[in-house]
């Protein structure tokens, strides 16, 4: 009897020390997409966040809590994230929204930050400027990720380029942008095609750039028309054709293994590769792959990074208040992978080195078909973008 009740008494303490900790936790709300055109960086994003968790809660936690990471799905539309990132909130009681916010999403929630009193750190969307007091944003803009082509531009000079790019808004803003740049900097550009998407056959596209192909092309062909460009090119030779192949969204991790021996060549600029941590054993991309059973890209990195912030943010303060944790971000500096990353407090972007990476032939012994090497590194003071004056709190 005396055995039963102690058994019981044990039971109930353990029940009691598991409640007590689940209510103990610092809870971070994610907000991810399962389906549609984004849900290929769903397991990417899942990963890179527990990653983070793992890294944090190893290192003590948030002022000596546990993180908790409590996830929702919604479809990925502006009024499913509001009514998601409000239930995250209200009901959940998470001290900070991250996860998956595509550019729509981030230009309706981010005026929603300061209403929902918590924090919002955006890893995926590249939204032009929307100020919140409570709204920062770990991906680079569009504004930024130009900039950085001009200044791939400056230390490789070429005289004559051809673009192709998908009939989008931002197909037609970036290669007009790029376009600006070569002008600006001496050289033209011969050929603006401009394919619909989706584009099953690029055969007409592909003909007219291989007639008098300019020194340089630039590719901003996403998804999985930029897997059927590259796949279809490749009976051509057409990239070959080319002393620089530019790529702008085009072979990037997720798309890269069915793009295959097909990419050979091709420079594309990522915010992170595993390459960038060194032959040693990697911080980020080793402890990603313990979880996810592969290596990561450049979601999962901005992923990781945004509940990284958020953790030195709320340490700093010393508490988990949206207003505080607001003040220690502004200005932050995170040691990471890739080198010393600044928050800035005049318009809460986060000020990043961009990698621009060859596609090259992988390691035989790797398991891949093909891999990235580091061409450059730029770092953030030599291409980055000065605040915008329209940026107010």
């Amino acid at each position: 009897m005396k055995l039963a009740a102690a058994a019981l008494s044990a039971a109930a303490l353990s029940a009691a020390a598991g409640a007590a900790w689940a209510q103990d936790t610092v809870k971070i709300g994610a907000l991810m997409i399962d389906s549609g055109p984004l849900a290929a960086f769903y397991q990417y994003s899942v990963a890179g966040l527990e990653t983070a968790v793992v890294e944090i809660n190893e290192a003590g936690g948030i002022n000596g809590r546990p993180v908790e990471l409590v996830s929702m799905t919604y479809s990925g539309t502006p009024e499913a994230a509001l009514q998601t990132a409000t239930r995250l909130v209200k009901n959940d009681k998470v001290a900070a929204v991250t996860g998956m916010i595509p550019t729509a999403v981030a230009l309706a929630i981010a005026g929603r930050a300061t209403a929902l009193d918590t924090i919002i750190i955006d890893p995926l969307s590249a939204a032009g400027t929307r100020c919140n007091q409570n709204y920062f944003r770990v991906k680079a803009s569009s504004e930024m990720l130009g900039a950085t082509y001009k200044a791939f531009l400056q230390q490789n000079p070429l005289e004559s380029w051809d673009i192709i790019a998908g009939d989008t808004t931002s197909g037609h803003d970036n290669a007009e942008s790029f376009a600006e740049d070569v002008q600006e900097l001496g050289g033209e550009v011969r050929k603006q095609l401009f394919t619909p998407v989706p584009t099953p056959d690029f055969g007409t596209y592909i003909t007219q750039l291989n007639q008098e192909p300019a020194k340089g092309l630039l590719a901003i062909v996403y998804g999985a028309d930029g897997v059927t460009f590259a796949k279809q090119q490749q009976q051509f030779g057409l990239l070959d054709k080319y002393e620089v192949v530019l790529g702008n969204n085009f072979a990037i991790p997720a798309v890269l293994p069915a793009m295959g021996e097909a990419a050979l060549g091709v420079i594309q600029n990522v915010t992170y590769v595993p390459q960038v941590e060194g032959d040693g054993p990697r911080k980020f991309a080793d402890a990603f792959e313990k979880i996810a059973g592969h290596e990561p890209d450049d979601v999962a990195f901005d992923m990781y990074t945004s509940m990284i912030a958020l953790a030195q943010a709320m340490n700093k303060a010393g508490t988990q208040e949206s207003a505080a944790v607001s003040k220690a971000l502004e200005g932050l500096v995170i040691d990471s992978p890739v080198g010393p990353l600044e928050i800035r407090a005049e318009d809460h972007q986060m000020t990043r080195p961009y990698i621009f990476a060859e596609v090259v032939a992988a390691a035989p012994d790797s398991g891949k078909t093909v891999d990235y090497q580091i061409k450059s590194i730029i770092p953030a003071a030599d291409y980055m973008p000065p605040p915008s004056p329209e940026c107010t709190m």
